[in-house]
């Protein structure tokens, strides 16, 4: 059995695992009769706050058909087993409050019936910045004993976001004073969604670091799409007194989509990441890059979730978060630009529709000069009314 990953609209309900598979089990158990959850690793649903989902996608299976029925207890929110989880995956999903969701204690068998749903309903979800949610399921013994190593799930919830986006119109912003003059870091990330209607012109500015005083081109960061030695739809990252230009076999930017840029510096190579995928690495320089401001460009026409770390962030953490929103409080991030049209007190938290600058939610550097200005053309577009959506819905 693969993996299942599932994406929910509203109430619509996808099933997996066809019910024939009750017998795979009987052959490795070797005894008359067990219990088993059908899932092979974790049950991927993305899903929205303030909507209701019902979910019927763990199943529960029994080796032997019998004209008797029979009781298999359920162990919910076991918060070792999410704990193990997240240790043998380097992850830290969080537990699903229960006042988020409803699941039996019991899964009653009839007679003759040998797989069925735990069915599992999801309400007035709210999700915390810190993470998403997942809620581990176990099976006890009842009157069948489950099958060693096949009594467990995991559903984990990744949030489906609704959000405005910064509309740049042509407009770029920038701070020259974001850190002190001696600013220095040993290595960093830099990630930037953007979305633009056409890719016809070359050196389209994307963002990046202003310098520290008389600091050269070797501590540059300067992305664009487009030099005189490529095309218009070709991104580049221009560092350390050279550059890097992604190959359009690797990647060829499209108009009308969403793309996540992510430049990564470990200290001695520069690698670049388009919606989570390695598409460019090289070693440029290495030492401390100095810097002390930070700029977007104005051609990105559509931008938001801006980040900047002091940190090389991994593949696995790039790819992870590749559509979805950090934790501002997380060690390494220097400046998060959500650019949604809200902004977040520093000490408390609370989030605030606040359409007047590009506001920064990280709080590990808490810098006093972090928020971006709007520019006199940018706003911040709702789509229509529809917001935009991440992942997108398909």
């Amino acid at each position: 059995m693969k993996k299942i990953v599932m994406t929910l609209f509203g109430t619509l309900l996808l099933a997996s695992c066809q019910n024939e598979l009750y017998t795979d089990p009987q052959k490795d158990y070797g005894s008359e009769q067990g219990a088993y959850i059908a899932a092979d690793g974790p049950i991927q649903i993305f899903v929205e706050e303030g909507r209701e989902y019902f979910i019927k996608d763990v199943k529960v299976g029994l080796t032997v058909k019998e004209d008797k029925a029979c009781d298999i207890p359920l162990i919910v929110s076991d918060q070792a087993q999410l704990d193990e989880y997240n240790r043998k995956n380097n992850t830290s999903y969080l537990m699903l409050p229960a006042e988020m969701y409803e699941i039996p204690t019991v899964m009653n068998f009839k007679p003759n019936l040998a797989m069925q749903s735990i069915p599992v309903s999801l309400k007035d979800l709210k999700f915390s910045l810190k993470g998403d949610y997942a809620l581990p399921i176990r099976l006890s013994k009842g009157s069948v004993a489950p099958i060693p190593g096949e009594e467990d799930a995991l559903i984990i919830l990744e949030k489906r976001t609704r959000t405005k986006a910064l509309l740049m119109n042509n407009a770029g912003s920038e701070r020259s004073d974001m850190f002190p003059q001696d600013f220095k870091v040993k290595q960093w990330t830099m990630e930037i969604m953007i979305k633009r209607s056409a890719y016809s012109a070359n050196n389209r500015s994307i963002g990046g670091t202003k310098l520290v005083a008389n600091a050269g081109p070797h501590d540059e960061i300067f992305t664009r799409f487009g030099d005189v030695t490529i095309d218009p739809n070709q991104l580049q990252i221009k560092t350390g007194s050279a550059q890097i230009d992604v190959p359009k076999n690797k990647f060829a930017a499209k108009a009308n989509e969403w793309y996540m840029l992510t430049f990564v510096y470990d200290g001695k190579d520069t690698s670049v990441f388009v919606n989570g995928d390695l598409v460019a690495s090289s070693e440029i320089r290495d030492g401390e890059y100095g810097l002390i401001g930070f700029w977007l460009g104005g051609a990105n026409e559509y931008v938001r979730e801006v980040r900047f770390w002091d940190i090389a962030r991994t593949a696995q953490q790039i790819k992870a978060y590749t559509w979805k929103m950090v934790n501002p409080d997380e060690k390494g991030l220097l400046l998060y630009y959500p650019c949604n049209g809200k902004k977040r007190n520093l000490e408390t938290g609370e989030i605030t529709e606040d359409a007047t600058k590009i506001w920064n939610w990280a709080t590990y550097y808490n810098g006093d000069k972090d928020n971006l200005n709007l520019p006199m053309t940018g706003r911040f577009d709702d789509n229509g009314g529809e917001m935009f959506v991440f992942p997108a819905e398909k």
